[in-house]
């Protein structure tokens, strides 16, 4: 008897609360009915608040906490689409990157990112950009505004390293980065020996340092090439290089950022 003596009074409770739900919305609806100016106040505050609504949403699809990635790393993209959201005309993208991690082991993640559409050309597979990644799960990682210049290029060594064993060691890309200069090159030959590895193509190349044509020294070597390069290298043009003094030979080629980066 108890129990049903306290159901009766829950239920009764509860039916008098929806009554008065319905009284003050029935009394919202007579005033909203009789007040033409409360009608289009209404409709003004929806025609603002749903897309605001819809902003918001699209904004937070896939967020990833900032706080919790804090493990700095570089990812290369290897495929990129636009998520249908826009920001002052700007798209954002979803980046799908392979990221190398402190031990070195390369494990796939993805960032979102609003890019200025005057930079969408540069955003090419194989393209270093840096990022944060949360150590309890990579998979979430975000874009990193105040990345380590040097520790993005000594894990972009690595990675490059690990990709292409046969090529460069990460000595010699790393001496490099420290000690290389920019030169200027023409391009001689440059001809794709038909081998791929991990995406790029393998390439045999020979160039000469402009200002040294005339003694018809030539260097040559055999390197990887993303696709996205090959309309960049071609015979007879000057191409930016990067080279040791006195160990020429080891060059690389320094591409346009709207080409490729971390070539080698």
């Amino acid at each position: 008897m108890i129990d049903v003596k306290h159901e009766s009074r829950y239920n009764y409770t509860e039916l008098l609360y929806l009554m008065d739900e319905a009284f003050f919305m029935g009394a919202f609806f007579d005033w909203l009915l009789s007040n033409s100016n409360g009608i289009i106040t209404v409709i003004v505050i929806l025609a603002v608040a749903i897309p605001s609504l819809t902003v918001v949403r699209r904004l937070t699809k896939g967020h990833v906490s900032k706080n919790s990635c804090t493990v700095q790393a570089v990812g290369f993209i290897r495929s990129t689409r636009q998520t249908g959201l826009y920001v002052n005309e700007n798209p954002q993208l979803l980046f799908e990157l392979d990221a190398l991690a402190e031990d070195g082991t390369v494990f796939q993640t993805s960032v979102r990112k609003i890019i200025p559409i005057t930079a969408m050309a540069g955003m090419v597979p194989g393209r270093a950009i840096p990022i944060r990644y949360n150590p309890d799960d990579r998979i979430r990682a975000v874009w990193d505004y105040h990345p380590d210049e040097s520790l993005a290029q000594e894990r972009a060594a690595r990675y490059l390293c690990q990709k292409h064993p046969g090529d460069l060691s990460y000595e010699q890309r790393m001496e490099l980065l420290k000690n290389g200069v920019m030169k200027k090159a023409l391009l001689k030959s440059f001809r794709l020996t038909g081998k791929e590895e991990a995406g790029d193509y393998e390439a045999e190349a020979a160039i000469q340092l402009a200002g040294e044509e005339q003694s018809g020294h030539t260097f040559e070597r055999t390197l990887y090439v993303p696709n996205t390069a090959l309309e960049y290298l071609i015979p007879g043009r000057y191409v930016d290089v990067r080279v040791i003094p006195g160990r020429e030979n080891l060059f690389v080629f320094v591409l346009d950022t709207s080409v490729a980066s971390g070539i080698s």
